[in-house]
């Protein structure tokens, strides 16, 4: 018999700390010119503050590289900690040409070669100056052809386990906002362009770091439009605001910024009734109908994927018994279905990025002549409040 004694045991999981998750990390790619000994074009830097980006000679009075320093400062503004992957290329590439799936030394590159770590890529010009933009639809035609590439850089890499969301700088923007092109129409919706900008610090230039910044913070379910968690004024940014076209708000006329942010850009605004500046919405390249239409529901979406092929994998080529009618054995879909939903409840529901979900396997499926094995996923996602509607008025009681 052990010794009289008082016995003490540690319990854990009483202060609800989480395992921390990819969900931030980002890429950037953008033009430029190398610097002998720090930067080398082509290469991927592992960025974790501003002053990492300093130390490889993109700084706020580097010839080459101010507008990229701004965005990735903006970054670290938004998104404190994060991680960000930039890679920088010749200044005679295109955007189109960057997002390009089949030529190496772009996006497909970086992406491959950080084998699924990066959840959103941003793609910014950095041109010399002189650049003259070819304009198609009242916006630069290299960033409409970049939409298309994109999305199939996108949609390939989804394919290939590697889920990413895709922002683009929206670059100029006319001055006729009328010619502005529906991005709604482009069936793409893994990609987003930003058209907002911080006027007062970089009139014209899109705000693609603050924006993958936001996208970076925020929860997969979350719009970087959030009043209460984006405002985007602090350490002497976002003072103003304004589009690509090099117009400030107060320059447009009423409607003009709605018809935009209608057309599928993200802009940026204000509230009346309390300070600051604010993203529009997170709108995707394609109709409003989709249920891809915003950028929470793709991210939402591609991180269910990557949590889904996780709870599966080692169940690949695997034994599936069957009963002597040729269905599936009961023991083995509810382990398999089991696996998901566990995973999926730890990954998104208790996280509050879900609001339910549900796995089904048919039991009646053919797996001894197919070799293959259907599984339904279907997720309830968190809602998003972007119309509240208010009856006002007055009463002669309240009862």
């Amino acid at each position: 018999m052990a010794l009289p004694d008082i016995n003490i045991t540690k319990a854990t999981g009483g202060l609800g700390r989480q395992q921390p998750t990819s969900d931030g990390i980002s890429a950037l790619i953008t033009q430029g010119v190398a610097i002998a000994g720090k930067l080398a074009l082509g290469t991927v830097y592992e960025l974790r503050s501003i002053q990492a980006a300093e130390a490889i000679g993109i700084t706020a009075t580097a010839t080459n590289f101010t507008k990229t320093y701004r965005h990735i400062s903006e970054f670290f503004r938004q998104s404190p900690g994060a991680v960000l992957l930039f890679m920088a290329v010749a200044r005679t590439v295109p955007m189109a040409d960057i997002c390009d799936r089949t030529l190496a030394g772009g996006a497909k590159t970086l992406l491959t070669n950080a084998n699924g770590r990066v959840k959103q890529l941003a793609v910014v010009l950095n041109p010399a100056s002189g650049y003259t933009p070819v304009v198609t639809g009242g916006l630069d035609a290299d960033v409409l052809t970049a939409v298309a590439k994109a999305q199939a850089l996108a949609a390939e890499e989804f394919l290939q386990h590697r889920p990413v969301a895709v922002l683009l700088g929206g670059h100029s923007l006319q001055a006729d906002l009328s010619t502005a092109p529906d991005l709604r129409a482009l069936n793409s919706e893994y990609v987003a362009v930003v058209a907002g900008t911080d006027h007062g610090n970089a009139p014209g230039e899109p705000a693609i770091g603050t924006a993958l910044g936001a996208t970076s913070a925020a929860g997969v379910n979350e719009s970087i439009a959030w009043v209460q968690k984006f405002n985007l004024t602090g350490d002497g940014s976002f003072l103003n605001a304004g589009l690509t076209n090099g117009k400030a708000l107060s320059e447009l006329l009423p409607g003009d910024l709605g018809n935009v942010a209608d057309k599928g850009f993200i802009v940026v605004r204000q509230h009346a009734g309390i300070d600051g500046f604010y993203f529009s919405d997170s709108p995707t390249c394609t109709v409003a109908s989709s249920d891809y239409a915003y950028l929470e529901n793709v991210r939402t979406t591609n991180k269910a994927a990557i949590i889904t092929r996780t709870a599966l994998l080692p169940a690949l080529n695997g034994p599936l018994p069957v009963n002597a009618d040729g269905t599936l054995v009961a023991q083995a879909i509810g382990e398999l279905q089991g696996k998901v939903v566990a995973a999926l409840t730890a990954g998104l529901q208790q996280t509050g990025e879900a609001s339910a979900l549900g796995v089904y396997i048919d039991p009646a499926q053919n797996v001894v002549s197919t070799s293959q094995l259907a599984v339904r996923v279907r997720l309830v996602p968190v809602g998003v409040g972007r119309q509240i509607n208010v009856s006002l008025g007055l009463a002669a009681k309240i009862s």
